[in-house]
């Protein structure tokens, strides 16, 4: 009976040996299987820097899938470029790290080909995005783009793309600019562009709508406005009707025309041969006469007049419409 008990016993350690040595290999099997990285021929990438998972399938249990992934291979091309990997230097990269032994499964090509995603900046996008940007400096007068060119426009990376205008780049009279451009992509600057030409700007001015005669006052019934290209004139002229009306032009001005402001000057307030007010002032006291103009006067002009009280010529400014203030 002792005999047969040994042999029943032994023959149950036996089973229980053989059990667990198959519980074993479907244990590694398994594990093989979940722990692997097989790396494309052919990636596309978004950043600076290539990682494993970036151009692979990593399977790794729990965390270690993350920690696997984010392994640096190195710099990304430039957008739109090709970088071709070795599969000696991905070994080297893989192996490298402590997380990865000979018995992980590891699928290289012999080549591995990466590629740099990347986008275009359209002209026609930065052209409208250039006149919102010249909106701000032309302070609600109407304005058309009349040319247009931009310098070290290229492919970018891709992601959020924005432009900033350097706004201590202005226009000058003519309407001329050249302005600075940083291109951002998702916030940082990648690029910066330099965009020239110029705009036409259009302006209201004060023009006449009859012929006005040389020194013969103007009347603000015979003014009206006119919208002009400023781009085109290479003089100052009047924007305001009531800086106008009342004045004198040197020279006349045809039907149309726009009014200079260097060829008009204040009227008279004192005509020759008019009768005026005299008014003398000496030691806080006001003394008024009447007289008689010598000579037409603008405000602050010093003319000649004659004392209708005593006859004489005397000098005063004129200070007001037919009144002189002398001194003695």
């Amino acid at each position: 009976m002792g005999y047969i008990k040994n042999k029943i016993l032994l023959a149950i350690f036996l089973s229980f040996n053989i059990f667990l040595i198959c519980f074993n290999s479907v244990g590694l099997a398994n594990a093989k299987e979940e722990f692997s990285i097989v790396v494309n021929k052919t990636s596309k990438v978004n950043c600076e820097n290539i990682y494993l998972e970036d151009i692979a399938q990593v399977e790794a249990p729990s965390f270690l899938k993350e920690e696997i992934g984010a392994i640096p291979i190195g710099l990304s091309p430039d957008p739109g470029e090709i970088k071709i990997i070795s599969k000696e230097r991905l070994i080297s990269k893989i192996y490298s790290n402590h997380l990865i032994d000979k018995n992980v499964l590891v699928q290289i090509p012999d080549k591995i080909f990466v590629k740099r995603l990347t986008q275009k900046l359209e002209q026609e996008y930065l052209r409208s995005s250039f006149l919102k940007f010249a909106e701000t400096f032309q302070e609600n007068k109407s304005f058309t783009l009349h040319d247009f060119s931009v310098r070290g426009l290229e492919p970018y990376p891709d992601g959020k793309l924005t432009l900033l205008f350097d706004k201590d780049n202005r226009f000058d009279k003519k309407g001329r600019f050249s302005i600075k451009v940083d291109v951002l992509v998702n916030g940082y600057v990648v690029d910066t562009l330099s965009v020239k030409g110029w705009i036409d700007v259009y302006e209201r001015f004060v023009c006449a709508m009859i012929p006005l005669k040389r020194n013969k006052q103007i009347e603000a019934q015979h003014l009206y406005y006119k919208s002009v290209n400023t781009s085109r004139l290479h003089n100052t002229y009047a924007t305001k009707i009531e800086d106008v009306a009342g004045k004198i032009p040197r020279n006349t001005i045809k039907k149309g025309d726009l009014i200079k402001t260097k060829l008009l000057e204040l009227a008279p307030l004192v005509h020759r041969g008019e009768a005026i007010k005299l008014v003398a002032k000496r030691s806080g006291l006001e003394i008024v006469t009447a007289g008689i103009s010598k000579e037409d006067g603008k405000v602050d002009e010093l003319i000649r007049v004659e004392n209708l009280r005593s006859g004489k010529i005397v000098r005063g400014f004129v200070k007001g419409r037919c009144m002189v203030e002398v001194y003695y």
